[in-house]
């Protein structure tokens, strides 16, 4: 019975040329469990069925259908089945880029966006996401783009923010004598 549950499983990740700077994942995951990683760019994921657990640094995340799952470039995370079915998923990997360039384009948000919120439930936006899988696959460029721009804008107007401008404290000559140092001894 387990290798049957196993041959349940199936993962479709791919990029679409006509949207560069996008990856795409369709699974359906029964045992298989992601270890802590993070992605360079973002991560808005829709469980179209099942549980889907996802941990972050401010915990555990049980995401089901009509679910977002929102992850900022950078951010650790895990995912695990929620339930003994496991979960089905369609999920966006865009580009810090190319969720900046929406921002710019579409909403006031100027600079590094960023999602406040890691979960929201919201159908809609979730089946736009389904919805730019379809257009993608169907090799429809003009929805898939418009999809995916109308799916950010609706999550950054609703979740989003820009990340403040810090500035970088610089370091007396004193301190990095003392780094040097510090570094020359443990070697």
């Amino acid at each position: 019975m387990a290798g049957a549950d196993r041959a349940t499983e199936w993962a479709r990740h791919w990029t679409y040329a006509e949207l560069p700077d996008l990856d795409l994942l369709r699974a359906r995951y029964v045992r298989h469990t992601f270890p802590r990683h993070s992605h360079e760019g973002y991560v808005l994921g829709a469980v179209t069925g099942g549980v889907e657990d996802v941990g972050l640094p401010g915990g555990t995340v049980h995401a089901i259908p009509g679910t977002v799952v929102m992850i900022n470039p950078e951010v650790p995370h895990t995912a695990r089945p929620g339930q003994p079915g496991g979960w089905t998923y369609d999920t966006l990997y865009p580009s810090a880029q190319v969720v900046d360039d929406i921002a710019a384009e579409v909403t006031s948000l100027r600079g590094t966006v960023w999602f406040g919120e890691s979960r929201t439930t919201d159908p809609y936006a979730a089946r736009l996401i389904t919805q730019v899988h379809r257009a993608a696959e169907e090799g429809n460029a003009l929805a898939a783009d418009s999809l995916l721009r109308v799916l950010v804008v609706r999550l950054l107007d609703r979740h989003g923010g820009v990340l403040p401008r810090t500035t970088p404290r610089a370091g007396s000559a004193r301190d990095a004598e003392r780094a040097r140092l510090a570094l020359e001894g443990r070697m």
